[in-house]
């Protein structure tokens, strides 16, 4: 059996590698002679939000998500180390087809819910051939449980630290954007000084009771929609908020990132004028920054606001590919942050 000391170290040291979690689970699956260790880690009901096994291929990951809603191997007792066998009585025909398929054996998982209605589900695997997790494997997890969840603690708040700050930076890079964090009962957690005078204005916004109220029935139908189920990721949810005597302000409501769970925050409203919200012209920028043609695109959809998954999607390329083309970007500018980037690539007239 495994140093337990070591399986700590690497749980705790690895909160602050990007990704998290894969060297721990590494030792963990070495530890306990399982063929894969899965972090899996979601809202509620609203599914998989993060699914972390460090070996496994693309292709199986995207099958076993397909399938995820027939896992019989769920809702397990809180904190309790628990063998599929035991627990599980019937499996459906397309989990067992998954099973044979990838040839999947014993599993062994434990389940722990965190605060802001988050579900974690830790699975260790075995392959058909291999025998039965023995009982010091299961008191080997069992004795990581307390320390499991201090961890996750500790990774919800480094997260969200990270996610306000990327947010409120963004928020500075464009000042008359208004910018508000809300729980998932709307209650207002931030806010930066264009969302005060937005408030204080109150034609488009209002505070009754610290939850933010969108005065068009509209928009606040959309933003209720979005409370109850956030946008993904890589998305956004679009609202327009007509104005008696000009054009509409634009909204944009985005899912505060999965990985800051544990937190309050839940969605972030930004508010900005249709003027605010130009395009950026490519050629312009290709001229200004020597950005390649690839990079002056990716540049113009970030300095509009898009995010980089979503940038990535709309430019046809894969996410690594736009990572490689940002830190070009970077290295071009003399910049290293995205917030600092949008309010390079917005200032002047381009």
């Amino acid at each position: 059996m495994a140093d337990s000391d070591a399986l700590l170290q690497s749980l705790y040291a690895g909160l602050t590698i990007d990704p998290p979690w894969e060297d721990f689970l590494r030792a963990l699956a070495e530890a306990t002679g399982a063929a894969f260790a899965t972090l899996l880690i979601g809202r509620g009901t609203l599914g998989i939000d993060a699914h972390v096994t460090p070996g496994i291929d693309a292709g199986s990951k995207r099958a076993y998500q397909r399938l995820s809603d027939a896992d019989p191997f769920v809702a397990l007792p809180e904190g309790k180390v628990v063998s599929f066998q035991d627990f599980v009585h019937h499996v459906p025909a397309p989990f067992r087809d998954w099973m044979n398929i990838s040839g999947t054996g014993q599993i062994l998982g434990v389940d722990l819910s965190r605060t802001g209605g988050i579900a974690v589900r830790l699975r260790l695997t075995r392959n058909a051939h291999q025998g039965d997790f023995s009982a010091e494997h299961s008191a080997l997890v069992a004795s990581l449980v307390p320390h499991l969840r201090i961890a996750l603690d500790i990774h919800a708040r480094l997260a969200t630290t990270q996610v306000e700050s990327q947010v409120f930076g963004n928020a500075m890079a464009e000042f008359s954007v208004a910018t508000l964090i809300v729980d998932r009962k709307g209650a207002v957690l931030r806010r930066n000084a264009a969302a005060e005078r937005l408030l204080a204005d109150g034609r488009v916004l209002a505070e009754p009771g610290d939850v933010v109220h969108l005065r068009d029935p509209l928009a606040a139908a959309g933003f209720a929609a979005a409370l109850a189920a956030p946008p993904p990721p890589d998305d956004a949810m679009r609202l327009a908020l007509p104005l008696e005597d000009g054009a509409p302000l634009e909204a944009r409501v985005h899912a505060v990132p999965p990985s800051a769970c544990g937190d309050r925050a839940w969605l972030a409203l930004f508010v900005a004028s249709p003027a605010r919200a130009q395009r950026l012209s490519e050629d312009a920028l290709r001229t200004r920054f020597q950005f390649t043609r690839c990079e002056a695109a990716l540049a113009r959809l970030l300095g509009e606001g898009t995010a980089l998954p979503q940038a990535a999607r709309l430019q046809g390329m894969a996410y690594n590919t736009a990572r490689s083309h940002l830190r070009g970007i970077f290295a071009k500018t003399g910049v290293h942050r995205q917030a600092n980037l949008v309010a390079l690539l917005r200032s002047g007239t381009i």
